[in-house]
This record gives C-alpha cells, structure tokens and sequence, in this order.
C-alpha cells in the first residue's frame, strides 16, 4: 500500500519521517477507546508502519503514550480535545493535519465508516468553510505529499 508513499517522500525535500515512532496494537486501541470510534484503516496501517510524518515543520496528528498526550501536539487525541473545547468544529469532526497555513484537515466521522474509510475534509480559513478533500487518509497522505514536492 505505502511504496509509492515511501517513493514520493524520498523524492521530496520537504516531506520527512523519523524512524522507530510507530503505534503499536495496544496504543491504536487505546485510542480508540478514548475516541469512542474505531480509526480508518489506512490511518491505522499508517500508524503501523510510520506513525509519524512532517511536511515541512508541520507533523500529520499520530499518536502518543497516554502519559504524554496532554502535551504532545503532534497527537490526534489531544488535538481532538482542543478541537471539542473550543467548540471550533461540528461534533464528529477530528484534526489531523493543521499546517502552520490558511488550510487544515479533518477526518469526518459523522457518517461512520465507509469501506474502512472515514472521508478527509479540508477547512479553508479564508471561507470558513468545510469542504470534500479525500475519500481514505491514504488518498489525504498522497495528495499532500504531492502538493509539498
């Protein structure tokens, strides 16, 4: 699933990931749990294989140790609880890449999943509006590595 992925970010000059920061079994569940949902599956893999990924200085939200995710922005989990604090998003609207720019990007899980997936959505801060990026996180992760070059 990822070789082209790995192609992509050995082709760029601003797309990094750092070895040995995968999510185990147990860490993926725990999150699940704290969420209250299962996480798509392309997300999950991604968490396996990588769990992590930078464009530029801006990290895609993996996952942290339970100990540690009051701090780590960098983790799903926590920014989701920003998110559901500031009443920013609509209920079932999760974070997971909020470049340091006049975009960010959110899984939507209002729907549930769909063949594994929940669809990624992308927040324009200059409309205010939500709008269909991606059907899979696996399609968001290509698209954004793409766009970075």
């Amino acid at each position: 699933m990822f070789e082209r992925l790995d192609e992509m970010i050995a082709g760029s000059s601003r797309v990094r990931v750092f070895p040995g920061r995968v999510a185990s079994p147990d860490l993926i569940e725990d999150a699940e749990r704290e969420l209250g949902l299962p996480l798509p599956a392309s997300y999950r893999s991604w968490l396996a294989e990588y769990g992590n990924l930078f464009i530029g200085p801006d990290p895609v939200f993996g996952l942290a140790e339970p100990e540690n995710r009051d701090v780590a922005d960098d983790d799903l989990i926590y920014n989701a609880r920003l998110v559901g604090e500031d009443g920013f998003s609509p209920s079932g609207i999760l974070p997971i890449f909020a470049p340091d720019s006049d975009e960010a990007f959110y899984f939507d899980t209002r729907g549930g999943l769909k063949d594994g997936e929940y669809p990624v959505l992308r927040f324009d801060y200059n409309t205010g509006e939500f709008e269909p990026f991606s059907e899979s996180f696996f399609g968001f992760l290509m698209e954004v590595v793409r766009q970075a070059g």
